[in-house]
């Protein structure tokens, strides 16, 4: 599959290099930021926009005592991005476009997967937490001017990519004396993590607007898309889902030569 997708971006390119007469080639490069958030199953639970001073309840009932603790997890704005990219320009048309973006997400919120038993005399209940991601999309795409570069600066964008995903979470113990509605103390007693790269898809929209003779902006609506094998007993979301959507919106700074 991974073949037949690359040799049809790579035949898809050379056509549209002669469809239509050729224009002064060039190239630009590119530095940008990202605004989205990943969405649907297990991923995009777990790894949705937070902002900074949002919070979360993590109710529970266990032995006729009902807990209310209240985490001011989210004290740092995530996912944050960093997109770095590259266009060849092949005509008036089409260009090659060559990007990566450096993902970090500091506040993800895991399945807990609560267990409860009693150790040193004192009620305890386990559970997942401290999630911290890392991933390292890079994407080959074709841009498409449907009216040409020098009459619009309407495009859309495909491409296929690689992404380099690392996940890593906590497995926590609390400890509880029932005088209190939180806990007495908060220990780790495991952790879980992964890398991998996975195999995706990306598809878009957007325009350029001018901003000097050598300096150009850009917006960009995209969608990524990666495939991981599923595994259910993972406390990881990256191995618990099926697909890892991202929706968001692009803006870039291009420097052209």
């Amino acid at each position: 599959m991974k073949k037949i997708i690359t040799f049809s971006i790579i035949l898809l390119l050379i056509v549209c290099s002669y469809l239509y007469p050729q224009t002064k080639p060039g190239f630009a490069v590119s530095i940008g930021t990202t605004f989205g958030s990943y969405a649907g199953a297990d991923f995009g639970k777990t790894w949705a926009v937070s902002f900074p001073r949002s919070s979360f309840n993590d109710d529970y009932y266990y032995k006729n005592y009902y807990y209310h603790p209240s985490y001011d997890r989210y004290n740092f704005y995530s996912p944050v991005i960093l997109d770095l990219g590259m266009d060849f320009y092949l005509n008036n048309y089409a260009a090659i476009n060559v990007e990566s973006s450096f993902i970090w997400h500091f506040n993800g919120y895991p399945d807990r997967q609560y267990e409860t038993g009693v150790t040193h005399g004192m009620d305890y209940i386990d559970k997942w937490d401290n999630a911290n991601l890392f991933a390292l999309p890079l994407f080959l795409n074709l841009k498409l001017y449907p009216l040409g570069r020098q009459r619009s600066s309407f495009f859309i964008t495909a491409g296929y990519g690689q992404q380099y995903t690392s996940e890593s979470v906590d497995r926590v113990r609390e400890e509880y004396d029932y005088n209190y509605g939180y806990s007495n103390y908060r220990y780790v007693i495991g952790s879980a993590e992964s890398k991998k790269w996975l195999s995706g898809i990306k598809v878009g929209l957007g325009f350029v607007y001018p901003i000097s003779p050598f300096m150009s902006g850009e917006a960009e609506l995209k969608v990524t898309n990666f495939f991981p094998h599923r595994n259910t007993a993972s406390p990881l979301a990256m191995n618990s889902s099926t697909n890892i959507t991202f929706i968001g919106i692009t803006t870039k700074l291009y420097f052209g030569f």
